[in-house]
């Protein structure tokens, strides 16, 4: 084997769902407990990291979820710290939960092209607590200063325009369900159509976490339990229920430890340990919501999943588990649809029990997959796994295949520009700020507060084909109940938001 062949030698997770916030861990706790368990499960190896890697935190991600109790300034240097190590490369990863697997094939090519040989991937968050620990009215330091600033990946990208903004596209609470809506549509759905397919979609989710120690609600549920409101599971936005939605607040974390073959050699990890990165890709849709040429497919994941599965040299039916990116229903079916696996895949499509039952620990979640990923590679040598790795609104999308079988020659993967150039070819539709007259439904959801119908997100096709987006209060009863695509509509103009009149 070419000793600059990349490999995955470690892995470890921790959880938290009991302890009270007074004594709770902290991010950086919890992120180096989990980085602590990937050394170790390295069989004993002596590994002397030069690159830790972090995948962002959501308190950096978004100032809806900024801590009151300190920031992390560096928080790669402070977790190498906490572990012993000085690291010459400390990189802070971006924001989008495609990024645990983007770093992990970011990483295996700096690998193979001698830039880098003990790697750490490291992520998690304690949203859980940081929720109970303010409501309570605590006083946490959770602060660290260690000094310097890591490196990035360059400047954020914006996934929503201020317009987007204006008409609710900003929580992925508000945005999947207008995915869902389309979706819907395209199948020719009634209502009840719509809640009997998520639900049996989603129902396995539950089950596989009920098995898994790290799940943040392990208990399983049927296809109705999930999908019929009531005081418990109020409706969030039309037709998610609370129990359909990615639960941000768990205290999770999970690590990886990648190296080169020549390093792993001398420090000694048993061959049993190692899994091999066999195939992956990294592409993105348009990045505004407004410019995806449609909301029930998705061109990206299934030219990325391509991508993945031809570097492997294997096809779709020759894996033997799969992790699809769960934050909501619609990003599994399209997903599923797009890769070319059935809903039902007797295979399951969640290694962890997906986001909603599992947890979505901010960007980290599929960290928590390759885990589960590598363990299950390890345990049927031979076997091929694989994870799909979402970040954005079915924005941003990675992908890694996995198996203990040795790579055979060079490790190299194909130029990522090069399938980005064949999504970017793809038209959109046309756009306008400022649509006036008759309209009707491309996609719809209404968004309710506490269970109650607030507003309807709408997103519009004039009569030449240009989209729009408005928000409408009109029978938003009545449009909840499903079936709103394709139906009429008169849009007004407005100066920060246009207005729909049912």
């Amino acid at each position: 084997m070419d000793p600059r062949t990349p490999v995955l030698v470690g892995v470890g997770q921790a959880s938290d769902r009991t302890s009270p916030p007074a004594t709770a861990a902290s991010p950086l706790d919890l992120i180096a407990r989990a980085a602590a368990s990937a050394l170790t499960d390295t069989g004993g190896a002596h590994i002397a990291l030069d690159t830790v890697a972090v995948v962002r935190l959501f308190a950096d991600s978004s100032a809806a979820f900024a801590s009151p109790f300190g920031s992390y300034t560096n928080l790669p240097r402070s977790l190498a710290r906490r572990l012993g190590h000085a690291p010459r490369t400390e990189l802070y990863g971006p924001v989008g939960g495609n990024t645990p697997q983007m770093l992990v094939n970011l990483m295996a090519d700096a690998i193979a092209q001698g830039d880098a040989d003990a790697v750490l991937i490291a992520g998690g968050e304690a949203l859980r607590t940081q929720a109970n620990a303010a409501k309570a009215g605590l006083a946490l330091d959770w602060g660290d200063d260690p000094g310097g600033e890591p490196a990035t990946l360059g400047p954020e990208t914006a996934l929503v325009s201020g317009h987007e903004i204006a008409h609710g596209i900003a929580l992925p609470v508000n945005v999947y369900p207008l995915f869902e809506s389309a979706l819907a549509a395209s199948l020719g759905e009634t209502s009840a159509g719509t809640a009997a397919r998520i639900g049996e979609l989603m129902a396995p989710f539950t089950r596989v976490a009920a098995a898994n120690p790290h799940a943040a609600l392990p208990l399983a549920r049927t296809a109705t339990e999930l999908t019929t409101p009531t005081a418990a599971n109020r409706m969030i936005a039309s037709p998610y229920t609370k129990y359909l939605v990615s639960n941000l607040f768990v205290d999770q974390a999970a690590a990886v430890v990648m190296m080169s073959t020549v390093a792993a050699d001398a420090a000694g990890v048993p061959l049993a340990r190692r899994v091999y990165l066999h195939g992956c890709a990294d592409i993105h849709e348009p990045i505004l919501v407004s410019d995806r040429s449609d909301y029930a497919t998705s061109p990206s994941i299934r030219l990325g999943a391509a991508h993945a599965l031809a570097m492997a040299g294997i096809g779709i039916d020759d894996l033997d588990s799969i992790d699809l990116y769960s934050c909501f229903p619609v990003a599994v079916a399209i997903a599923a649809a797009m890769i070319g696996v059935a809903p039902d895949d007797p295979r399951g499509l969640t290694l962890t029990g997906g986001l909603p039952y599992f947890g979505g620990a901010g960007n980290n979640y599929s960290l928590h997959a390759i885990a589960e990923a590598v363990g299950r590679c390890r345990s049927a040598p031979g076997s091929n796994g694989f994870v799909f790795a979402n970040g954005g609104y079915l924005t941003k999308s990675s992908f890694g295949v996995y198996s203990t079988r040795p790579l055979a020659g060079t490790w190299s993967r194909a130029d990522p520009a090069a399938g980005q150039r064949d999504i970017d070819a793809i038209p959109t539709p046309r756009f306008t700020r400022s649509p006036t007259g008759a309209g009707t439904v491309e996609a719809l959801t209404v968004v309710h507060d506490r269970g109650e119908p607030a507003f309807a997100i709408v997103v519009g096709r004039q009569g030449d084909g240009t989209r729009f987006l408005a928000r409408s209060t009109d029978r938003l009863a009545e449009l909840a109940a499903g079936g709103a695509v394709g139906r009429p509509f008169t849009v007004l103009a407005g100066e920060r938001v246009n207005i729909a009149a049912f």
